[in-house]
């Protein structure tokens, strides 16, 4: 896992330049294909959660939550089963959309998810001391129950495991982009998976009073989703990048201060590292940000397009969709459910540019922007 990012550092920026081959997605609106044209049609799966109430008013009514959860797959699962649950989901949609012998054991896995402890599972000291080996244990506990409840040996390479909540994804990205850069075999699958469904995060998230009720209009929806994506970087030679497949040009990270929630310096210098990576013919982008309800966040939204439209080139109408619209505050999986609908949208034509910015802030002060850019002729 890379090092933490230093708040007094510029952002860090990866070039990818790769193709999205195949994506597969576990999902409250279903698998990668259905679950892209349920949100761009503006639909969701909000409903009362089935196995969690809570209690509210002077009369201490007993009171549904609204939450985004997977049909069927994930009832009755919590911890690290209900992690396994959405990942069955999401690999078996990955594997239905590839050819056969597709893996190699020259395509690692790149995974971002939680941290236990945030799921409140019980941990030796040793591992509540050590952040890396703590997401490795999990990680393989996921991974390796998920392909023996699939009946798929796992056909490709490495596993690695990331962290670091809303950029997690980013953070995973970020590591493929450089392992491709340095490997004659270019491919890798890039994944995530996350819940905020568990019955103690739950309970502790209506404590904090982040999540929207009846009487807390201000907050968020929790949801669950898992995305796994393979990534090829293509040849030398024009022939060699499929036109239509969208392109995962470049990810930038960086650290802003904890202490100062709702500025955007940092997020829009992850942003300006992207600007040279734009394709000269793609204008304007438009945006898939993991903004979720919450005040401080719209005020990093309002205070980004302040900065972006007062210097060159100027961009003006930030058309947006954010993720937790359809499927609910995701955490560690939102920002690669941005990336999905951002490259099903370039792929299939109805992306409003011929570019997309992906954003991504954790509650840490990391924050992320990934480019998604059209091949489209």
């Amino acid at each position: 896992m890379p090092p933490p990012l230093n708040a007094a550092e510029p952002a860090v920026t990866q070039r990818i330049h790769a193709f999205v081959e195949a994506a597969g997605m576990g999902s409250p609106l279903g698998p990668f294909v259905q679950a892209c044209a349920a949100f761009r049609a503006g639909l969701d799966r909000f409903e009362g959660a089935r196995d969690f109430h809570y209690f509210a008013g002077e009369e201490n009514t007993r009171l549904d939550l609204k939450v985004s959860a997977l049909p069927s797959a994930t009832f009755g699962f919590a911890g690290a089963g209900r992690l396994v649950a959405i990942a069955c989901e999401t690999f078996q949609d990955l594997r239905a959309r590839l050819p056969e012998c597709t893996l190699t054991r020259d395509t690692p896995l790149f995974l971002a998810l939680p941290d236990p402890l945030d799921l409140g599972m019980a941990m030796s000291p040793e591992l509540e001391r050590n952040a890396a080996r703590r997401l490795e244990s999990l990680g393989r506990r996921v991974l390796s129950i998920t392909f023996e409840n699939l009946g798929w040996p796992w056909p490709g390479g490495p596993w690695h495991f990331f962290g670091g909540g809303h950029v997690g994804f980013a953070r995973a990205l970020q590591s493929a982009g450089a392992w491709m850069a340095g490997s004659a075999r270019r491919a890798c699958v890039v994944a995530s998976v996350d819940s905020l469904l568990d019955a103690g995060l739950l309970e502790t998230l209506l404590l904090q009073q982040r999540v929207k009720t009846e009487e807390q209009p201000v907050g968020f929806t929790p949801g669950e989703a898992g995305v796994a994506m393979l990534l090829r970087v293509p040849g030398r030679a024009p022939a060699d990048l499929p036109q239509g497949r969208p392109l995962v040009e470049a990810v930038s990270l960086g650290q802003a201060p904890a202490e100062a929630p709702g500025d955007a310096r940092m997020l829009a210098s992850c942003v300006r590292a992207l600007r040279s990576f734009l394709p000269g013919e793609a204008g304007e982008p438009f945006w898939v940000s993991d903004h979720n309800g919450e005040e401080l966040r719209a005020m990093e939204w309002g205070m980004l397009q302040t900065l972006l439209r007062a210097e060159p080139p100027h961009w003006a109408s930030f058309e947006a969709w954010y993720t937790a619209t359809g499927f609910g505050e995701t955490g560690v999986a939102s920002g690669a459910l941005g990336v999905c609908l951002g490259a099903r949208a370039l792929e299939r034509g109805y992306a409003p540019a011929r570019a997309g910015i992906i954003l991504s802030s954790d509650e840490s002060g990391e924050r992320a922007a990934v480019l998604l850019a059209s091949t489209a002729t």
